[in-house]
């Protein structure tokens, strides 16, 4: 495992001629220690592209904060003109709203308690807020609430972030909870903008949220490989860097 970093059960029971159980128990065990991180099918060695933690939301407001900036202008400029867009919970799609100044009404639907208090009385934008349960750190809404009053709308655009984005898993979070609401906000869309500064790219977060070749467009800054720009193209999305 320290050679690839990830392995599947499968491998394992073959690799050490073990049963499955004994192969799960063992993972349990490492994972305790510290050791690994077991994801779906499979565990992943801690200190590789995985990313096991998520910072807290003022850690993560406090990181890139230029190149978040130049990624919530460009954005705003994008979907302004809209009629109706979705804001995801995060600190780039915060610099999305914090950009915001539309020559016309705009609906904003959010799950995120930040992004209401930032478009609060701003000319010509309405605030549509997901209800549910809050969540102390982030301040965005989730659970069963949060997905009925996303029912029956719809919306131009769905601005969303990321813990990590790669070409294979797409776009992956660490908010197990939120992952419904977000999934439902993109749902009701007709457009997926992904926001997110490049050194999200090439990790992975513990929940896939959605597939690459579901983002219409992902603006990043220019740290982004010339690799993974190439892969994004190449799965039908525009990439752009600011």
């Amino acid at each position: 495992m320290e050679k690839n970093k990830y392995i599947s059960i499968g491998e394992l029971v073959r690799i050490l001629n073990s049963s499955i159980s004994t192969v799960r128990r063992d993972l349990i065990e490492l994972e305790t220690e510290g050791k690994i991180q077991r994801t779906h099918g499979g565990a992943v060695v801690l200190g590789s592209q995985f990313r096991n933690e998520e910072m807290t939301y003022t850690s993560r407001s406090e990181r890139y904060v230029e190149e978040k900036e130049r990624i919530g202008q460009y954005v705003a400029g994008l979907v302004q003109d809209a009629a109706c867009i979705v804001i995801d919970t995060g600190t780039t799609t915060l610099a999305v709203a914090r950009n915001l100044r539309p020559s016309r009404l705009l609906r904003v639907i959010t799950d995120s308690l930040d992004i209401a208090n930032v478009l609060r009385g701003r000319e010509n934008i309405d605030v549509i807020l997901v209800g549910g349960v809050l969540k102390t750190d982030a301040g965005n809404f989730y659970g069963e609430l949060a997905l009925k009053s996303l029912e029956g709308l719809h919306a131009e655009a769905c601005v969303v972030g990321a813990s990590g984005l790669t070409y294979k898993e797409g776009i992956t979070k660490h908010d197990y909870d939120a992952i419904p609401a977000t999934k439902k906000m993109i749902e009701i869309s007709h457009q997926l903008i992904c926001v997110t500064d490049s050194s999200k790219v090439g990790l992975t977060g513990m929940v896939s949220v959605a597939s690459a070749d579901m983002i219409d467009i992902l603006v990043t800054d220019t740290g982004i490989s010339d690799g993974s720009r190439k892969k994004f193209i190449e799965a039908g999305v525009e990439v752009v860097t600011v």
